[in-house]
């Protein structure tokens, strides 16, 4: 018999517990936070996300439901929504991070929570900042514990642990009790799974789709198992529970529980002020900082060298793919191409990953002349820690060393750049907001635990 029997069911009961009482004012402040840039990001996926136009499509076919399509007039049934809603707010990797985890905790979240709510109705916003707030801990949490290897015989386990915390939000939302909660954990992980084939397969929009695909498990979970369908009463811990299935049963149950409901992790959350994977960010700090220091231009570089940890080193290989990137998403998860961008252009944003940016003579031109150095020794306390090397053709070499980029919560980026980030993010929406429409529902947010019902926040 497992030491770690009850582990779903104690999460399970804490998920459904909590009160917005306890939450303190600086959890509460960083839900908000976190709600400002999902929200803002999710609607820039409206417009520039590859493949979200194929999932407003599939709204539209599905019929018309209780629950909203973010910056779109539609609305759908919950699951199709959930889908929808997740697909645009992991599409663009601009989202916030939880960089002990490794893990996008309010990608999944947001999208089940929100269905849930517009089901249900009159939820006010205390009530969703707190089932946010949950949800949101409970992946986090699962990506500290998870460890450093995420891809046992292929399988590529960390995106889907929001799927429980998408869950922990969404069922708390619709009042599942404690062992409604473990049958929802579930029926939720068995219908997700993510194969590693994408990683080397160029043109795949996985990465971008993946939170849909789990938001609308958790939120069909969580309608099932409140309709009294059972699944498994030990998800987490048990036999053949997400443990034993991924890691071959290794876990620290109290690394997992540590602080539960007095320690927050949405607390730790770092915010993306580059519109690419958070391990390019390292290379990208730096660029700006040595072109702006040492009044750089690009075609003064001869050879770029990468310092890069192990935990990001997939983001080098294969070379002639990340050099030479085909899609966005792909070059979003490029060293080369995100940190010769910055080099030559002084900045990166989203206009940055258009089809005719990708295909900018001077960025591939610089991207070919990338050296990565993978480190083979380091876990993930290590893993955003990184250095670039420019030797200029003048034969003076430059170096940077980043060991927190910019949005560590260490290093954090302020209220008014979060603001600014959500009104460039609306100005890209499928119906674009003014800038003074984007400052009033960033208002609206920031001021969200005082609202009666959820309804008001119209986006």
């Amino acid at each position: 018999m497992s030491e770690h029997i009850d582990l779903s069911l104690a999460l399970a009961r804490h998920a459904v517990g909590v009160r917005f009482d306890e939450l303190s004012q600086g959890t509460v402040a960083s839900v908000k936070r976190s709600l400002v840039d999902a929200f803002g990001v999710a609607l820039a996926a409206g417009t520039q996300g590859q493949v979200t136009a194929a999932f407003v499509d599939l709204a539209r076919v599905s019929g018309s439901g209780p629950c909203r399509i973010l910056g779109h007039k539609l609305s759908a049934a919950p699951a199709v929504a959930a889908l929808v809603n997740g697909a645009m707010s992991h599409a663009l990797d601009y989202e916030d991070t939880h960089d002990a985890g490794l893990v996008h905790p309010n990608g999944t979240a947001l999208p089940a929570a929100l269905a849930a709510a517009h089901l249900r109705g009159n939820v006010c916003g205390a009530e969703f900042i707190t089932a946010m707030a949950v949800g949101a801990d409970l992946t986090c949490r699962l990506g500290m514990t998870m460890g450093d290897d995420d891809t046992p015989r292929g399988w590529v386990i960390r995106p889907l642990l929001g799927t429980y915390g998408a869950v922990a939000a969404a069922g708390r939302l619709l009042g599942l009790d404690a062992p409604q909660m473990v049958e929802a954990f579930a029926l939720a992980f068995s219908q997700v799974t993510c194969s590693k084939g994408f990683f080397g397969y160029s043109p795949s929009h996985m990465r971008e789709i993946r939170d849909g695909l789990a938001a609308q498990a958790a939120i069909t979970a969580v309608l099932l198992a409140s309709r009294g369908v059972q699944c498994y009463d030990r998800p987490i811990e048990g036999d053949h529970g997400l443990f034993a299935m991924y890691t071959g049963g290794r876990f620290d149950a109290e690394r997992l529980t540590r602080g539960l409901g007095h320690s927050w992790e949405v607390d730790k959350l770092s915010f993306k002020p580059w519109p690419s994977c958070r391990g390019t960010h390292p290379f990208v700090e730096a660029a700006l900082t040595l072109r702006e220091v040492h009044a750089l231009q690009a075609h003064e570089i001869e050879r770029v060298t990468v310092d890069v940890s192990a935990t990001f080193g997939m983001l080098c290989t294969p070379a002639a793919q990340k050099q030479r990137p085909q899609t966005a998403n792909d070059a979003k998860f490029s060293i080369p191409f995100t940190t010769a961008a910055a080099l030559v252009h002084g900045h990166l944003s989203l206009a940055d990953f258009s089809a005719e940016a990708l295909t900018n003579p001077n960025v591939l031109a610089l991207a070919q002349r990338f050296n990565c150095e993978v480190r083979s020794t380091g876990g993930l306390e290590d893993a955003l820690r990184g250095t670039l090397r420019l030797t200029l053709r003048d034969g003076r070499t430059l170096a940077q060393v980043v060991d927190r980029p910019l949005g560590d919560p260490l290093r954090p980026m302020s209220d008014e750049q979060l603001l600014d980030k959500f009104i460039d993010c609306a100005g890209y929406a499928a119906e674009p907001l003014t800038r003074e429409q984007a400052e009033n529902a960033a208002a609206q947010i920031r001021a969200l635990e005082t609202a009666g019902d959820l309804s008001a926040l119209d986006l």
